[in-house]
């Protein structure tokens, strides 16, 4: 059926569905009624770009500018092997961005998003450990979202949603033990930093009793995590030790 304007209902041609620049050439209007197009595709398609850049890099051992050679997988491993690890984590990656997005948008997670990640979380999860020691990664998930779960049952809803108790399961058994409380700890670390930054600078606006969506937050930590594993590997010993 092809795109559609949302204003005046004509289809859109090719030119005119070509993510990034087709707002740039457009101005940020339809071609044919002129009706303003919202900045969230454009922000979308790139952070989309963004995301498939770094889950290659990552995979394929390219690296980043802050870790020039990350180690999360074997140097040795096998093209195929590496394909398949690449589509994995582009894919559980990618419904997590969906689920963070309508989070964002609605502060509702949507349960058909997040099962879809569930299911490439349970993937991963069964891959890594294929010959067993998943006691801890099981107990540490259940644990994290027990966690949530009680924030929402004392709050009443307030402190968080029932939904990211469930989210916070999928991305602990994605990330594993002892990945997923890293993740736990820069979640919360960016909420705060986010919510003093919008108290400061939109005070008329955003008050302590205003909701914010802790989705893509979490969202946004287990990527963190998972991408700068070596640094949080490190980072964690340091401290246990």
């Amino acid at each position: 059926m092809g795109s559609r304007c949302f204003s005046c209902g004509k289809k859109l041609a090719w030119w005119q569905n070509i993510p990034i620049l087709s707002f740039i050439f457009l101005r940020g209007r339809c071609f044919y009624c002129g009706s303003r197009i919202s900045w969230q595709y454009p922000i979308v398609e790139f952070l989309v770009g963004l995301l498939a850049v770094a889950v290659y890099w990552r995979v394929w051992g390219i690296g980043s500018i802050l870790i020039p050679a990350p180690t999360l997988f074997d140097v040795s491993m096998k093209g195929a092997e590496k394909t398949i690890n690449h589509l994995l984590f582009f894919s559980a990656f990618s419904a997590l961005f969906l689920v963070a997005a309508y989070d964002f948008r609605t502060k509702i997670i949507d349960s058909h998003f997040l099962y879809i990640f569930g299911a490439f979380a349970a993937v991963e999860f069964l891959l890594r450990y294929p010959a067993g020691g998943i006691a801890g990664d099981l107990v540490s998930s259940f644990s994290i979202a027990l966690f949530f779960y009680l924030l929402w049952r004392f709050s009443g809803g307030r402190w968080m949603g029932r939904g990211d108790a469930n989210l916070a399961f999928f991305i602990s058994l994605f990330l594993g033990w002892p990945m997923n409380s890293a993740a736990l700890f820069v979640s919360f670390w960016l909420g705060g930093a986010v919510g003093i930054l919008l108290l400061i600078f939109k005070s008329g606006k955003f008050g302590l009793k205003s909701e914010i969506p802790f989705g893509p937050f979490m969202a946004s930590a287990a990527f963190v995590v998972w991408y700068f594993g070596d640094f949080f590997r490190e980072l964690i010993k340091a401290f246990v030790l």
